[in-house]
């Protein structure tokens, strides 16, 4: 795991310029034959020619040879000889030749460059003709020379490389340094925030790297803001709401207390059991709104459509026949299948159905159907109670909100929860009238997952 990003760089940094120094150091002493080895023979020819020059004009000729010696000199550090020559005449005469080599002859070393030993020593040997003089030149160069200049510039890298180190780890630790910048003041901003402050982290001020984490992050709190305010909402709605519906058990159960004769200890008792039945109710749509809130993802499958209707109206039949009410399930068309999660839709078709009967006069009627109208699968719903007017038909889905001069029991909170479950569904609702007459028409538009 790693503990800190900016130590981490700076090791793996490291350890990569020592990895490529050390392979550009092996390469270069690999390739010494063929970039300093020729270099250093281009020498020997020079050398071979500069000897030429001054033996073409007297081959025994001791000032010529004094001058070839006193330059083989200059080129030898410290006195130490490491370039040899001799000189040879086409009868094997030695014409000069330099004091090492006086006691061992180069005459049969052959044509052009080679490697032999002189006393011990390896030796780099060039041996040319000359044209005119058809003198044969021998010019040899001691192998250390060329070994130490290797392992000079080798050595030297790795002393830069050693020098250069600190200076590397320093520039690394200030420039990853520059680079997290962005990551601490983020730290920073969100570490001094209220527990209640959940606005996004500005993106456009943090590099292109740390994006999607701070899209995430956003995403973060925009998920915990709603969950906030959901029960931050949940909490004020069942403190409103239940207020009255308490006090008003509380009443009654004051009244069966007072209670002289058993009649009145019965109706106010039927009364406490009504408010009971009312507050329970209201306690289960307030937990219903409340765990489904608009950011959360459903587990959505196929869903029969009218099957699911059937079930929920069987469960509510009984309310129906209290009432009086005819309540009728149209025959299913052909293909009733939505992509949806089960468990929402039955509270939906519940809610709606519900609704339906509780403001459906005795006598009355309530029709249920599904259609196919492509793309959609519509539910459709529709009553012979009053309806509801057009100017109210979009705030009957705000919470709480009820119909003036409606009389029914209720939380105010059904059809804020159909209208939030059909937006987890990406479904359309639609309240109107039927043949322009007072009922109320609640459609439910799913799209339909087997058209494109």
């Amino acid at each position: 795991m790693i503990r800190s990003i900016r130590r981490f760089l700076l090791i793996s940094l490291l350890i990569s310029i020592t990895i490529a120094s050390s392979i550009t150091a092996i390469g270069n002493y690999l390739l010494d034959k063929q970039i300093i080895q020729p270099y250093l023979d281009e020498q020997l020819i020079k050398i071979a020619y500069f000897i030429k020059v001054l033996t073409r004009f007297s081959y025994n000729n001791n000032t010529n040879q004094q001058k070839i010696v006193a330059y083989l000199k200059h080129l030898n550090p410290k006195g130490k000889q490491t370039l040899v020559f001799q000189v040879w005449s086409p009868d094997g005469k030695l014409l000069l030749n330099s004091t090492l080599t006086s006691q061992q002859s180069l005459k049969n070393v052959p044509l052009g460059f080679n490697d032999i030993q002189i006393k011990g020593n390896d030796w780099r040997t060039l041996s040319k003709i000359d044209q005119s003089s058809h003198n044969k030149i021998i010019v040899a160069e001691l192998y250390d020379i060329r070994n130490k200049l290797s392992d000079d510039i080798t050595r030297n890298n790795a002393y830069i490389l050693l020098v250069t180190y600190p200076i590397f780890g320093a520039l690394i630790w200030v420039i990853v340094g520059l680079a997290l910048r962005s990551i601490t003041q983020v730290t920073t901003e969100i570490s001094t925030r209220a527990s209640t402050y959940l606005e996004p982290v500005d993106p456009e001020k943090t590099p292109e790297e740390i994006k999607p984490l701070i899209s995430a992050l956003n995403e973060l709190f925009i998920r915990l803001r709603l969950a906030f305010d959901r029960n931050k909402r949940f909490s004020a709605d069942a403190a409103h709401e239940l207020r009255t519906p308490l006090a008003a058990l509380k009443t009654q159960a004051q009244v069966a207390l007072k209670a002289t004769n058993s009649i009145d200890r019965q109706h106010a008792l039927e009364k406490v059991v009504e408010s009971v039945d009312r507050s329970s109710h209201m306690v289960t749509q307030l937990l219903t709104l409340s765990r489904w809130g608009q950011e959360i993802t459903l587990e959505k499958h196929d869903v029969d459509l009218h099957k699911l209707a059937t079930e929920v109206i069987a469960y509510l039949v009984p309310i129906a026949v209290e009432k009086n009410i005819d309540i009728e399930l149209a025959p299913p068309p052909s293909h009733t299948i939505i992509e949806g999660n089960e468990t929402t839709l039955s509270i939906l078709i519940r809610n709606i159905v519900d609704n339906a009967i509780r403001y459906t006069p005795a006598q009355g009627a309530v029709k249920v159907a599904i259609l196919n109208q492509e793309p959609f699968i519509l539910f459709r719903v529709i009553d012979t109670g009053p309806g509801i007017p057009p100017e109210l038909r979009e705030r009957v889905f705000e919470r709480f909100f009820r119909v003036m001069g409606t009389t029914e029991t209720g939380s105010g909170l059904g059809l804020a929860i159909v209208q939030q479950i059909a937006e987890l569904h990406h479904a359309k609702v639609i309240l109107s009238n039927p043949n322009d007459s007072q009922s109320l028409q609640f459609d439910v538009l799913f799209r339909d997952p087997h058209i494109p």
